[in-house]
């Protein structure tokens, strides 16, 4: 099936539930023009008011449902599964592969094809606890991620001939993550990309873990690799450099580098890297890599992927799309007429005039962009009852308080208001367990709540709190009450669609230069710690 007709369905069923991810939760009760408990079907707010909360983490993941519920709701959700599935699998390419088959133990990982949920993962041995003073998530990431760079880095990826198969209709964020596989009975063949990249340059390095990770990984038998951190917070690299000075035996292989990288300035961050690499008489050819690089630093980095003939490669963990400038930044070369931000593909871009001009303006709210680098399925899936209460709750106090002190209107000091206010853990009793299992649970008696606020505000803000009036507005959200749960679901069918649509584009541009020679998604880490779990990976060919 072609690209385009993919994206004709793809956009066709954004266009008609535009109403699902272009309002503020935060202004559920001031906004009636994007008003979601009003553009829902009835039929669908019915079914998603009713029954337990079990029953709508199992239909988010799965697309099954009670049998009651209307059958447009399920075509809905099986729609979301199979456009999501559908536009990663034409993002991902399987690589080129050596015929002779070798050993697993010749590479840090593993490459495999999940061939149900349409994707290539990459998996290695974890351990299970993370060191001192580190965090699990980052643990998780900064473990694969340099697995993965080391085997890119060292040419030893290998490709296992044993693809994950499922009846079930998965994605990249549904699927469960692939755990290490036994070696036995299996082919692995070596992967052969066109690399000779001795440095790695890490753009928004922070303080360096992630290539600290990959020098420590290569060892000394590869000691001629070296590593550039490349981080624009100054006390960041500060705080880098004196850890650094601290250590008995400090990492000579990695070279800091304080520069901020933009879009609009890539031949100055350009300059300033060549100058780096030849002060430290190095082989000038570089992998390009970001962890969770955010907003308009990934565009930022695939603009230096394309103009700089020494980035061999890049892989790239992309966070926070609603941060990202949308507007035009011409680039050199071939890709001199593209505007280096979203949408980048001429095939999307071609799709969008094919359809109203409100699709594309709803696809750019930051509110739906935002939606795409929410939480992941699987994570909400995992809540608990009364974490899905206590999230229930704290939207609703947000968006009562939005209306009580009117932020569009009043001072500065009240919008500040609202948000310390409603950093405050609400004042309220749990309802009891099969309440909290239901979706229809009791409204909240919120006065003890209101009166907390209210002696909070007399003494740390200047905006006012009336408790009559509040105790009124929330009585007339009752309706906004019944469907909160219901609706972040269908935003959880949503996320992953909005999400693949940014990925694919951004793979299908790198795709369309001549000088590109593979390009494919990976799958780097399980989407339960880590939502943002895909990577993008690009060589380009050699002379």
């Amino acid at each position: 099936m072609s690209r385009d007709n993919l994206l004709d369905r793809v956009l066709s069923l954004l266009s008609a539930h535009s109403w699902l991810y272009t309002f503020k939760w935060t202004e559920l009760l001031t906004c009636p023009n994007l008003d979601p408990t009003e553009a829902c079907p009835k039929d669908w707010a019915d079914a998603l008011s009713s029954g337990k909360i079990t029953d709508l983490q199992e239909f988010i993941i799965s697309g099954k449902a009670p049998s009651s519920w209307p059958v447009s709701l399920k075509a809905f959700a099986s729609q979301c599964l199979t456009l999501t599935q559908e536009l990663i699998q034409s993002a991902s390419n399987t690589p080129p592969i050596v015929d002779s088959s070798t050993s697993q133990s010749s590479s840090n990982g593993v490459l495999s094809l999940n061939e149900s949920a349409g994707y290539l993962s990459y998996n290695i041995e974890l351990e299970k606890a993370a060191p001192r003073k580190v965090k699990q998530k980052k643990h998780h990431e900064i473990e694969i991620m340099s697995a993965f760079l080391c085997d890119l880095l060292q040419n030893s990826a290998i490709l296992v001939d044993n693809p994950y198969k499922s009846d079930k209709i998965n994605t990249f964020q549904t699927a469960p993550f692939e755990s290490w596989m036994d070696s036995q009975n299996k082919k692995f063949y070596r992967v052969k990309l066109p690399l000779s990249a001795m440095v790695l340059v890490d753009l928004g390095s922070g303080l360096g873990h992630l290539p600290r990770r990959v020098m420590q990984r290569l060892g000394a038998n590869c000691s001629s690799i070296r590593g550039v951190a490349v981080e624009a917070d100054p006390k960041l690299h500060s705080t880098a450099l004196n850890m650094e000075s601290k250590e008995q035996e400090p990492n000579k292989r990695l070279i800091r580098v304080l520069a901020r990288i933009e879009k609009t300035s890539i031949d100055q961050f350009k300059s300033q890297l060549s100058k780096v690499l030849n002060a430290d008489k190095q082989d000038t050819g570089y992998i390009l890599c970001g962890l969770h690089c955010c907003g308009d630093l990934s565009e930022a980095a695939l603009k230096m992927f394309h103009v700089d003939s020494n980035a061999q490669g890049i892989v790239l963990v992309s966070c926070c799309y609603h941060k990202m400038s949308l507007r035009d930044s011409g680039c050199q070369g071939e890709v001199e007429n593209q505007s280096l931000s979203f949408p980048l593909s001429s095939e999307l871009r071609s799709a969008l005039q094919r359809c109203p001009l409100s699709t594309e303006k709803s696809l750019k709210m930051t509110v739906a962009l935002r939606l795409a680098c929410q939480w992941s399925p699987q994570q909400w899936s995992q809540w608990s009852p009364s974490e899905i209460y206590e999230h229930r709750v704290r939207v609703f106090i947000r968006s009562l308080l939005e209306v009580h002190l009117n932020p569009r209107s009043a001072p500065l000091e009240n919008v500040s208001s609202v948000k310390r206010l409603t950093r405050h853990p609400a004042v309220i009793t749990f309802p009891s367990q099969s309440d909290l299992n239901s979706i229809k649970q009791p409204f909240p008696e919120l006065i003890d709540h209101w009166r907390s606020l209210e002696a909070i505000a007399k003494c740390d803000c200047t905006a006012h709190i009336d408790v009559r009036e509040l105790t009124w507005l929330a009585q007339g959200g009752e309706k906004v009450w019944d469907l909160l749960p219901g609706l972040t679901a269908l935003q959880q069918l949503v996320q992953p669609l909005l999400e693949a649509l940014i990925l694919a584009d951004r793979l299908w541009s790198l795709e369309s230069c001549s000088e590109v020679g593979y390009a494919t998604l990976v799958r780097l880490f399980d989407p339960v710690q880590s939502p943002r779990c895909m990577a993008l990976v690009a060589v380009k060919k050699t002379d």
